[in-house]
């Protein structure tokens, strides 16, 4: 048993994270970003418009265009479904953890390059994006692939390389914006800089590298040219003739620290370090030691004339892009998940650099306080969703023991820091993905009616309700209703509405509910609505009405 496991480990271990990614392809998407960004690659698979980008009929004009268009390309082969969506960007994000593993392996031994790429691929940041997907998925996937090819090309000066680099840096401008071209020159100006490499940093084949980018980028660049630039009459979200261009390769994305962008959530300047707490579990706590180590070992390095062989792409990539996104006037904690295969290598060096009696008393304490994660898990069971299937329980069993058989085995490797706390979070995480999000995602009513809107053929119209997942549960654009088409109507015509919507409906011309659905934001979770006892205070019901 213990031979079977330790000659299959990197197959066993991956594949039990792969089984969680494939399982959140199928999970419901959620509001509010990945419902819109599906419906819009839905209407874009309608209308075939892929250089011109519309919602619901009207210009948009936020995120770039590479999530649509492959979104919309999955949607014409496999059809429009939860799968169709999150399996273009889920397929980039596993290239970033390949990416992370071929980047490490090729300024550390082979032992640190895979550690990387498990720490990476079992963080809760990964398994969240894989599931609630957006645009960060393809930013990460394809930024770090640009790393690698970067490093490649700097090493061996190989075309090949050259030329990839330019594409993972165009597909990349496509996904977010040219945060990746802050990335690249915050990590390998680092490097550069302190290595004193001043024919690297001046070299000029970068010029012909950025042309090669805008040869690249030259379809969004004309789509958003004809839709925006030469429709100065236009006015989009409150901008008044606005730039595509303009917009895209500054407003959208250093318009946040400048201000200028009119996205503004007041969030403070440490948010990133408190939601990292969360999103680079269960690495977090030996990640925060590994950075100021890093850190130390860099400043060390300053002065020296030799030139060093140690690699600090990693820290300067990381320290400088999370400072410069914490002076963002607006913050979600999914943007910084692109330094996360910078944090994983770092955690992985730091892990193969202790001695062995350290190693020993921090694998000791870190997977003690993992235990937690069971803990959690087992209250998603009983507390939350009280389950009521004998598989869960039996499989968070098995896992569970698996991961103390793990730690008792690896006893003495460096291993026992990591493989026994992926085992955890991969159980964690089947729990979340089998469990806790189909039960809670049956609290979006909009997913819910949308799904019965189209399996029952159902003639539906809205009032005073705005969603996206219904119009993609339901495969096509439900209509809204102003007050002057309600009041017209014919009786018998169903509405989907909120609660203030039917008292608004029923005072102004009757109406009788046909269906209530209970509701909550997935995305906004309290402990009341958590614990199952008293969740039905705290819940509100959206309505399908019947006009009198």
């Amino acid at each position: 048993m213990k031979e079977f496991l330790w000659k299959y480990r990197y197959y066993l271990l991956f594949g039990g994270i792969f089984v969680v990614y494939f399982l959140n392809l199928f999970i419901d998407i959620m509001e509010v970003d990945a419902a819109q960004y599906s419906v819009i690659s839905m209407e874009m698979s309608w209308t075939k418009s892929f250089l011109h980008v519309f919602e619901h009929g009207k210009d948009y004009l936020d995120k770039p265009p590479l999530l649509f268009w492959s979104t919309a390309i999955s949607y014409l082969t496999f059809g429009i479904s939860n799968f169709s969506y999150k399996l273009p960007s889920v397929l980039i994000t596993l290239l970033g953890i390949y990416s992370t593993y071929r980047f490490a392996k090729m300024h550390y031994r082979k032992e640190i390059a895979i550690a990387a790429a498990f720490i990476l691929a079992s963080s809760q940041a990964l398994f969240l994006i894989t599931n609630d997907v957006r645009t960060d998925s393809m930013l990460l996937g394809l930024t770090m692939f640009s790393v690698w090819q970067m490093s490649a090309y700097l090493r061996t000066r190989k075309s090949i390389h050259f030329l990839l680099l330019a594409v993972g840096i165009a597909g990349a401008m496509m996904s977010k914006g040219p945060l990746i071209l802050v990335i690249l020159a915050a990590a390998f100006g680092t490097e550069f800089l302190l290595k004193k490499q001043w024919r690297n940093i001046f070299n000029p084949r970068w010029l012909l590298l950025l042309l090669i980018v805008a040869v690249l980028l030259f379809p969004m660049c004309y789509g958003l040219y004809t839709q925006f630039d030469l429709h100065p009459e236009k006015t989009v979200y409150g901008l008044e003739g606005p730039s595509g261009l303009r917009f895209f390769f500054w407003t959208q994305s250093f318009g946040r620290i400048t201000g200028e962008n009119y996205w503004s959530n007041d969030s403070g300047y440490f948010f990133f370090t408190h939601s990292i707490l969360w999103d680079f579990q269960p690495w977090i706590f030996l990640f925060i030691p590994a950075l100021f180590l890093k850190i130390k070992q860099y400043f060390q390095h300053i002065d020296k004339k030799i030139v060093s062989s140690d690699e600090f792409i990693t820290l300067g990539g990381f320290v400088l892009i999370f400072i410069a996104l914490s002076l963002s006037h607006y913050k979600l904690p999914h943007y910084i998940f692109v330094l996360f295969p910078f944090a994983s290598i770092i955690t992985a060096q730091f892990i193969y650099r202790l001695s062995d009696d350290v190693r020993s008393k921090v694998a000791r304490w870190h997977f003690g306080f993992m235990q937690l994660f069971w803990i959690a898990a087992l209250g998603i069971l009983t507390i939350v969703f009280p389950v009521e299937q004998i598989f869960p329980p039996v499989l968070l069993t098995g896992l569970f023991v698996l991961s103390w058989f793990a730690f008792r085995m690896l006893r003495g490797r460096t291993e026992r820091m990591i493989y026994p706390v992926i085992i955890i979070a991969i159980g964690f995480n089947l729990v979340m993905a089998t469990h806790f999000y189909p039960n809670l995602l049956s609290y979006q009513a909009s997913s819910v009616v949308g799904q019965e809107i189209r399996g029952k053929n159902w003639d539906v119209s809205l009032y005073a309700y705005e969603s996206h997942a219904i119009h993609f549960n339901a495969r096509r654009f439900i209509p809204s209703w102003d007050t002057a088409e309600l009041l017209e109507a014919e009786k018998g015509s169903l509405v989907f509405t909120t609660r203030a919507g039917f008292e608004e409906i029923d005072e102004r011309r009757g109406a009788t509910v046909f269906k209530k659905y209970p509701s909550h934001r997935a995305t906004l979770l309290n402990l009341p609505f958590l614990l199952y006892w008293s969740r039905p205070d705290h819940v509100e019901y959206e309505y399908l009405v019947k006009l009198d």
